[in-house]
């Protein structure tokens, strides 16, 4: 029997894609968030396998600067098996315990004029894994290896020029653009893959799939994390990617080659975030399953499809077994089996971190102030509206989207850390986001009124949290926690976010602070000391409160790309700390809110003629 004509797509025009890639790239470059643990530990080993072409980030992760920090070039310490010679004598690594206790990173207490120093308070990062006496990062390699390729261009530019990428405001920079040409570059590709995936799902209505476009790239946490050297949206796009090329090839739309690179793109993809591994097994089972539209007897060419997408992957699992085998002598060893115990808890759970799924996360996850996916993106609740009412036809995709949402839920449901540390949205969730998001293109066809008003305000809350710190500190950093006060009542977005850009600094939280150190004293509301604590906040002092040197309206975190803690190498308001994160605008309008009408501007009206094409 021959087979059945394949179904006719109808794509947006090339025009409106180009435009929704435009805007999203402006805006996802326009960002620079400053360092972090997180983000250092894999600009570390990006520098490290662009300049030494080595995995091991030990000469990229401790710096120090002149003693009278006039010279704008930093040192770097050239580590070995955790020691180092400082400006104050030898000094060796150590982890930080439980109760303040050091333990050298080698095991080996030091001795004679030698130092135990704490290597998270002290490193660029303290996200990295121990081993063989070499430092690597304690994340999964693949987010580093997709920015290479930029980092490496612009390493070559400069060594041509003779720029020194040890410059504090080089440095700064190159994670900045290092950021851009990885996570903002694919995080664009993945709007316009959503959009095409939309489209397909929802055939003649182009504009509801732009509508749930825009929603999903700027309404959503993929907007601030497409501003962030971290794995979520590399993870999310890669998996998007392979599915539509999935959907794509069930309806006879594409062949065995977009098999092999969809699971390419699926490898990539659990590389980069291991949670996603079983997520590509489901995508092997999706290509399997039959498509409605598609004849029965088409098995033979189904099962040929899913040996060559297993093809695809094959290449990414070959990769991180060398990589695995190189750095740890074991091509299944994780780099997580050797990172800092901190990490890990003392009783026990899967890899030290993982228990049964807990339900009170499970409700801080979706609906609290603290981690509420709903809470900080309300247009996603259009998704699940969407996903509930997903026609027969789509029964397949429908299975999917809910197996790959509720597997980055579940495991973060059992992760000890699942508040993800400093952060304003459940970024585990990240890789799922477009699974969740892509039914929205029904709820936009049943309800548009609402699914506008639900739009601007995930929108607004989504800019905010880009434009001000996507890592507070709220509820997790010591500087911003009140003993005894439950994660649930935080709120990073009314508490941090919204009181930074519109006063200047973070008041019902620096509030609480006063009050919890006021605590016990009599008639301390009306205290000559309670007005010397809020004018020292005023002033932004360091002491005692040091979340009042966090000054906003905008661009706030004040940690650099050659640094793991606050103020470590630069006092407060240096221009060092004040450029550690900024946006474009800045360098017309810096530290003010006008820095973002150049932003709104230009995504304005790319957005417009994207809507006006449809």
């Amino acid at each position: 029997m021959n087979e059945a004509a394949p179904v006719r797509e109808q794509p947006p025009s090339r025009s409106s894609q180009v435009l929704i890639f435009c805007a999203a790239f402006v805006a996802y470059a326009y960002f620079h968030q400053g360092g972090g643990w997180n983000q250092n530990a894999r600009f570390a080993m990006v520098r490290a396998m662009a300049e030494e072409q080595v995995f091991a980030i030990d000469d990229f992760l401790v710096y120090s600067v002149a003693p009278d920090k006039s010279d704008p070039v930093l040192i770097r310490q050239h580590v070995r098996n955790g020691d180092f010679s400082g400006s104050e004598g030898p000094r060796r690594l150590a982890w930080t315990g439980s109760q303040w206790d050091l333990h050298p990173v080698n095991g080996v207490e030091p001795e004679g004029r030698r130092k135990a120093l704490s290597l998270e308070t002290n490193a660029a990062s303290g996200d990295v894994a121990f081993f063989n006496g070499h430092f690597h990062p304690n994340k999964p390699p693949g987010s580093a290896f997709l920015a290479l390729p930029g980092y490496a261009l612009i390493y070559g530019i400069e060594r041509a020029a003779g720029v020194n990428p040890d410059n504090w405001w080089v440095l700064t920079c190159n994670e900045w653009l290092t950021s851009v040409f990885s996570a903002g570059l694919v995080s664009a590709l993945g709007c316009v893959l959503f959009l095409r995936s939309a489209s397909m799902l929802a055939p003649g209505q182009p504009r509801a799939a732009l509508a749930a476009t825009l929603a999903f790239a700027f309404g959503t946490m993929f907007f601030p994390y497409a501003t962030l050297l971290f794995d979520q949206n590399l993870t999310a796009t890669a998996l998007l990617a392979a599915f539509y090329l999935i959907l794509r090839a069930r309806r006879g739309l594409a062949g065995l080659p977009a098999a092999w690179v969809a699971g390419l793109l699926a490898g990539i993809a659990a590389i980069t975030n291991y949670i996603a591994a079983p997520a590509v097994a489901m995508l092997g089972i999706y290509l399997l399953a039959r498509e409605p539209s598609r004849p029965p007897e088409d098995a033979a060419r189904r099962l040929r499809s899913l040996a060559t997408f297993a093809l695809g992957v094959a290449g990414p699992f070959a990769l991180i077994c060398a990589y695995g085998q190189i750095c740890f002598h074991n091509p299944f060893a994780l780099n997580t089996n050797f990172m800092d115990p901190l990490f890990k808890e003392q009783s026990g759970g899967f890899l030290g971190m993982f228990a049964l799924p807990n339900p009170y996360v499970g409700l801080v996850l979706l609906v609290s102030p603290y981690r509420g996916i709903f809470y900080t993106s309300p247009v996603l609740l259009l998704g699940v509206h969407g996903w509930l009412r997903l026609p027969k036809t789509l029964s397949a995709e429908k299975w999917l989207f809910a197996f790959v949402f509720g597997l980055f839920f579940v495991v973060n449901m059992c992760f000890n850390g699942y508040h993800g540390g400093f952060c304003s949205e459940p970024r585990y969730l990240g890789p799922a986001v477009p699974f969740l998001a892509l039914p929205m293109v029904f709820g936009f066809m049943r309800f548009p009124k609402i699914s506008i008003v639900l739009s601007v305000l995930s929108i607004f809350i989504q800019l905010l949290i880009t434009a001000v710190d996507v890592e507070s500190p709220v509820g997790v950093g010591s500087l911003a926690m009140i003993d005894s006060r439950p994660d649930w009542e935080y709120s990073p977005l009314t508490e941090y976010t919204l009181p930074i850009f519109w006063s200047g600094h973070a008041w019902p939280i620096l509030n609480r602070l006063v009050d919890e150190y006021l605590k016990g004293e009599e008639d301390s509301s009306d205290s000559g000391e309670r007005s010397q604590l809020m004018e020292g906040i005023r002033r932004s002092e360091r002491e005692p409160f040091l979340l009042a040197t966090f000054r906003g309206p905008v661009s706030v975190n004040p940690v650099g790309a050659y640094e793991g803690s606050f103020y470590h190498l630069f006092e407060p308001f240096s221009a060092q700390t004040r450029w550690s994160s900024f946006n474009a605008g800045e360098f017309l309008f810096p530290e003010s809110r006008l820095s973002l009408l150049p932003l709104l501007a230009v995504c304005g009206v790319l957005i417009f003629l994207a809507w006006r094409r449809v």
